[in-house]
């Protein structure tokens, strides 16, 4: 992928406009390491070099959530759902010993509901770069899990925000 949406190399009348989100990398990221894929992004760098301010606050941005929450990308491999079906914005990837769900979006309910881990009565979930265990229940066969109270300002990180599920059914 390349972060200007419209060329592969660097345009000088380009609009901010033009180029992905810090949020649109993520979510791409997300989507394409939970279906086993990997992520290659671009920057087109100038005549002489150079690699805008824009690239480099992207790449940078990136940087930061991954050293939050790396361990949801390095190394994973897909679940048995990649998307959740009752929160299409949650996608999930795995190791050995752990689920992880990509949220990449803050739910206004303070909730995430997911339909596809199961817990048991032995589940713990963790929000990456959050020191406290998270909590949950069942409803339904649907598991919500609630959000810490906490300023933005707080948060682990930005853009998206990763649940780490362990000792799932």
């Amino acid at each position: 992928m390349t972060i200007d949406k419209k060329s592969w190399g660097y345009r000088r009348n380009s609009q901010l406009s033009d180029y992905l989100t810090t949020h649109e990398i993520i979510s791409t990221l997300a989507e394409t390491v939970s279906c086993g894929g990997n992520l290659l992004i671009n920057v087109g760098p100038t005549a002489d070099g150079r690699i805008l301010p824009v690239f480099e606050e992207r790449l940078r941005e990136l940087g930061d959530w991954m050293r939050v929450n790396g361990e949801a990308i390095y190394g994973t491999k897909p679940w048995r759902a990649q998307n959740d079906t009752l929160s299409p914005y949650v996608w999930y990837t795995s190791t050995k010993g752990a689920v992880y769900a990509i949220v990449l979006t803050w739910p206004k309910s303070g909730n995430v509901t997911i339909a596809a881990p199961r817990v048991s009565p032995n589940t713990s979930v963790q929000m990456l770069g959050y020191p406290t265990p998270l909590k949950w229940t069942v409803t339904n066969n649907h598991t919500a899990i609630i959000l810490p109270v906490i300023t933005p300002d707080s948060l682990p990180c930005k853009y998206a925000w990763v649940l780490k599920l362990q000792n799932i059914a």
